[in-house]
This record gives C-alpha cells, structure tokens and sequence, in this order.
C-alpha cells in the first residue's frame, strides 16, 4: 500500500523544507512592508480531553508557548491597533511584523494563553462570540462534537450530495471521522434551517446539549470577568465574532445586522468600550459578503479579518484582512511569518507565467 501524508504533516514537511534549504530567511529579509495575521482558537493541557473529538482548535499549550518565545526573539510582535493605524496613516509597517489573534472566545485564552503572553509581553486580540461569553448560546460546532462523541449509537444514515452514507460511529477515530465529514456539509445550509438541524442531529443520535457548566474544560468561554482583566492589561484587544456564531454569508440581511450589531453592542456593555475589529467566522472567500463588510462599515467597526490566507500589506483592505491558521510547531510558524509559503508561491506563479508565455 503506498504511504500517504495527512495534509497537517505535509504542512510540517513544507515547513521543516523551507526552513532547511534558507528558503525562510530569504523571504524574511525581503519581505519589507508586510505582516502576518495568526489565527489561534483555544489551547489545551497535554494532548487533550478524550471528551472532546476535533482537537484542530486546541493547540497544546507547550506549543504555543515556543511559537511565542520565537516571535518574541525574532519577530515585531505587533497589536492590531497598531497594524490599523500604520495603514491608516500610510506611515509603513515594521518589517516583519506578526500579530496574534484568538477566534471564539475560550476560557483558555485566559488561563493558558493570557500567562504566556504576559511572559513575553505580546499583544494580542480575541474575538469573542458574545453569546458564546454571555452563556445564552452554544457554539454548534461543539454540539456536533459532543453529541458523535457522547451517542451511544453505532452509526448514522446521511444524505450527502453525493448520496446516501452511513457514519459508522463505533470506535473514537470513526466518530472523529464522521464528524469532519459532516461539518463541511453542515456549512453550506442556510442560516434559517441550520440550528433546527442541529436539533435534529442531536435528537438522531439520541443525546442533549450540555449546559455551559458542563462542558468539558478546553470548550468553555471566558467569563466577562476574564475578559476584562484581559483588556485592562493593555495586551489585549477584544474583538467581535458575532453573537451566536453563524456563517454570514448563509444569513439574511436582517440575521447579519443582528449578529453584528447585538456583538458589538454586548462588548460595549460589558467592556465599557466598542469594538473596533470584527473576525468572520470561518472566513473564506465565500463565508461572508459585500453586504457583511458594508454592514460592519455602517456599525461603526474600522477593521475585519478574514481567513484567507495571505500577508498583510499597507495597500490590504482594512474590512477584509488575510489572515494565517494556526501553526502546529514553530517550524511551521516560522515558515508563515517569514513569508516563505508566500514566497514559494509566487515563484511557482512566475514560473507558470514565463512556460505559458514560452508556449504562446
């Protein structure tokens, strides 16, 4: 049978190649004018909770811990105020500068991130999801998970577009596997019908959601107490990510004004300040819209981040920032911020452009 690579370790490969044959520290001494936006969810003790199946959220707080000692010894390090005000004013970017950013609000941001970045002095923002915060909402993806971790049943039917499949669910890596398989496909529905589905799934696999206090530890929100410590340190920017989560793009004009307007004005109450960034949730080309952007404009936000992956330059759209995933070990954060993936396409795009223009 030939061996295949998962995509994470092919990712560690690229990385550990580019590092290895100076790839990355050309692209860092060329890369002038720009910065890298990092995406971070939650972090985790050791490998995790065998309570919870997608640990693509919770980095290992080990790691993220190197990630930050070599930022903070090799890189600027900035916040996202800053990075906002450099293209504001045109007044140019450090080079090499990174910013660090956290999606959702979890409550490990503040007992395992928040120390580390106190440590080494690093800015940072969270995003947080306000109903996510405020304990009213629970963020659907962790049902999902919970409920294909939890359900005492050996499989689930499910229509696909391709057809009908049954997810077997009796070993942990089939429930795992069944719950990256459905998520995708759960994506695409309209927001109208999307949380009655939810509903629906979890009354398939004959489980309930957990209320917020029972929740195991890596997938509880901060409390605005934490989040509050967080701001008044002056590390810590807190940003929106709409009130219950949902992908904006499969939203009505009404439920994205809602979402945008009832998170922002949450913060407010809370913090005593409004927020003046915005993260789409997922964040891919298709998962937000012109109206998304122009309802954050109108609701007073300055600055948004995507999740397309590119680096961050003074002619970047404020309401539209690239932004980075999350690295799996320092070589591959090194490989990002130094711009060598970046650097590594663009030379493929050159050369594809110097075969075609040979061909023609």
């Amino acid at each position: 049978m030939k061996a295949t690579l998962s995509p994470s370790s092919r990712q560690k490969f690229k990385a550990a190649a580019l590092i290895g044959s100076g790839i990355s520290s050309l692209a860092k001494r060329r890369s002038g004018q720009e910065a890298s936006i990092m995406t971070f969810h939650g972090l985790c003790d050791g490998m995790g909770d065998e309570k919870v199946l997608d640990w693509s959220l919770h980095l290992p707080v080990e790691i993220f811990r190197r990630v930050c000692a070599f930022l903070a010894s090799n890189y600027h390090v900035i916040s996202m105020h800053n990075l906002v005000s450099a293209i504001e004013k045109g007044d140019g970017l450090e080079p090499n500068s990174v910013l660090l950013t956290f999606d959702d609000g979890y409550a490990s941001n503040y007992h395992l991130a928040f120390p580390i970045l106190k440590e080494f002095n690093l800015p940072a923002t969270v995003f947080a999801t306000t109903g996510f915060l405020d304990g009213t909402e629970r963020l659907w993806f962790q049902r999902m998970d919970l409920a294909f971790g939890t359900t005492a049943l050996p499989h689930l039917d499910w229509d696909f577009e391709h057809g009908k499949e049954r997810l077997q669910l009796t070993t942990r890596a089939q429930r795992q596997e069944a719950l990256l398989k459905l998520l995708p496909d759960l994506k695409r529905m309209p927001d109208e019908d999307f949380l009655s589905e939810i509903g629906r799934i979890e009354r398939l696999l004959d489980v309930s959601p957990l209320p917020p206090d029972q929740l195991p530890a890596p997938m509880r929100a901060l409390t605005w107490d934490q989040a509050r410590e967080m701001k008044t340190s002056g590390l810590v920017e807190i940003g929106a990510h709409t009130h219950t989560h949902p992908i904006l793009a499969r939203c009505s004009a009404t439920a994205i004004e809602a979402e945008i307007i009832t998170c922002r004005d949450r913060i407010t109450a809370e913090l005593g300040e409004a927020p003046f960034v915005f993260a789409y949730p997922n964040g891919g080309p298709g998962d937000y819209t012109k109206e998304c952007v122009t309802g954050l404009k109108d609701a007073g936000f300055t600055a948004a981040c995507s999740m397309i992956n590119s680096r961050v330059t003074l002619e970047s759209s404020l309401l539209e920032l690239p932004r980075y995933g999350t690295p799996e070990s320092v070589w591959e954060a090194e490989a990002t911020v130094s711009g060598a993936f970046e650097a590594v396409k663009a030379w493929r795009r050159s050369a594809s452009n110097t075969f075609m223009s040979f061909l023609s």
